[in-house]
C-alpha cells in the first residue's frame, strides 16, 4: 500500500502549466497557495459524497471529474473564469490504481478549463471529495441572483431532466445511454456564463432542479415570476423541471437582449411567488433536492 505522501504525489502537479496565466505563484507543497491577482476573486465550495452525489461503484476518472465540475457550475452562474481549485479526498481505498485513475479524471477538467489543483487534502474515511473552486470576472460585471428586474424574461439554455435521465440508465445498466455523460461527467456551463454576463440581470445554477433555484433567484431579488410549463424543453416528462444535476444556468435579461439561442419559460413579475401555467395539462407542485 502507498502511503499518504506518495498518493499525494499523484495529485501534485496537475495543472501546473497554467500557473502563470492563472495568476499562481505558488502552488501545492506548502501550507498555503499564493495568488497575485489585481481583480476580485469568486469562490466557492462543493461536497460530493459516495451514494448521495455520485454512485460509490462509478469509475475513479468519473467520480474526479464530476467533484470538479460541479462545483464550477457556480462560478459559470457568476459569468467568470475559472483559474483554480483545491481538493480534500476522504476515503478508505487503499488500491493505488484507483487514485490514479481518480486524478486521470481530474486531470481532464483541468485541461479542459485550463485550471489549476492549488493544494487538498487525503485522510481516511467514508468516500467523499470537497473541491473549492477561485475564479476571476471576465469583465468588469459579476453576475448575481439577486438582481432580476420585473418585465426580465427568465432562461435556460438547456432541456432539463438529462442528468435524471442518465442516473436512471445507469441504475438499470443501459451503458449505451446517451444521458451516461449529463450524470457522471456534467458540462459546467462557463461559456454561457461569458456570454451572458454583459447583458443578464442575475443567474443562478440548476444544480437543485429548475424550479427550486429559480424560486431562490427570484426570493433574493425579491420579484415573483410567471413560468409557462409548455415552454421548458423537458427528457422524460415534466416532472424534470424538479429534477437536480442538470447544471445549466437559469438566468433573466431584458426582453430587448433576448435571442431564440435559449429558451424563453417565463417573465418576472412584480407580484412574489411563482404562477405556473400550461394549455396542455400539466400540474406540478415546485420541489427540489433536499440534504436533510
Amino acid at each position: 500500500m502507498s502511503t499518504e505522501f506518495e498518493l499525494i504525489e499523484i495529485f501534485q502537479h496537475i495543472g501546473a502549466e497554467y500557473y502563470k496565466d492563472n495568476g499562481i505563484i505558488t502552488g501545492p507543497g506548502d501550507d498555503c497557495a499564493i495568488f497575485d491577482l489585481s481583480t476580485p476573486i469568486v469562490t466557492s465550495v462543493d461536497s460530493s459524497v459516495s451514494d448521495t452525489h455520485f454512485p460509490s461503484n462509478a469509475s475513479p476518472a468519473d467520480i474526479g471529474y464530476r467533484a470538479v465540475a460541479v462545483a464550477l457550475s457556480d462560478i459559470a452562474a457568476m459569468g467568470c473564469k475559472p483559474i483554480a481549485f483545491s481538493l480534500s479526498v476522504s476515503s478508505s481505498i487503499t488500491n493505488e490504481s484507483w487514485y490514479i485513475k481518480l486524478a486521470d479524471g481530474i486531470k481532464d477538467i483541468a485541461k479542459e478549463f485550463q485550471i489549476s489543483l492549488i493544494g487538498g487534502d487525503l485522510t481516511k474515511g467514508p468516500l467523499n471529495l470537497n473541491v473549492t473552486v477561485f475564479g476571476t470576472p471576465y469583465s468588469g460585471k459579476i453576475l448575481m441572483r439577486n438582481n432580476a428586474q420585473t418585465g426580465d424574461y427568465i432562461c435556460i439554455s438547456s432541456a432539463v431532466g438529462r442528468a435524471k435521465k442518465g442516473l436512471d440508465d445507469w441504475v438499470n445498466n443501459k451503458k449505451d445511454s446517451e444521458y451516461l455523460t449529463d450524470y457522471l461527467r456534467p458540462l459546467p456551463k462557463i461559456e454561457l456564463g461569458k456570454d451572458i454576463v454583459n447583458f443578464a440581470s442575475a443567474s443562478i445554477d440548476t444544480s437543485d432542479g429548475l424550479m427550486a433555484d429559480l424560486e431562490k433567484m427570484l426570493k433574493a431579488s425579491n420579484r415573483g415570476g410567471l413560468i409557462n410549463l409548455d415552454d421548458i424543453p423537458i427528457t422524460s416528462d415534466i416532472n424534470d423541471i424538479n429534477s437536480g444535476d442538470d447544471y445549466d444556468l437559469c438566468f433573466t435579461m431584458p426582453k430587448e437582449k433576448f435571442n431564440n439561442k435559449f429558451f424563453k419559460i417565463g417573465e418576472v413579475t412584480e407580484d412574489l411567488g411563482i404562477k405556473l401555467i400550461s394549455n396542455k395539462g400539466y400540474d406540478v407542485v415546485i420541489k427540489g433536492y433536499e440534504h436533510f
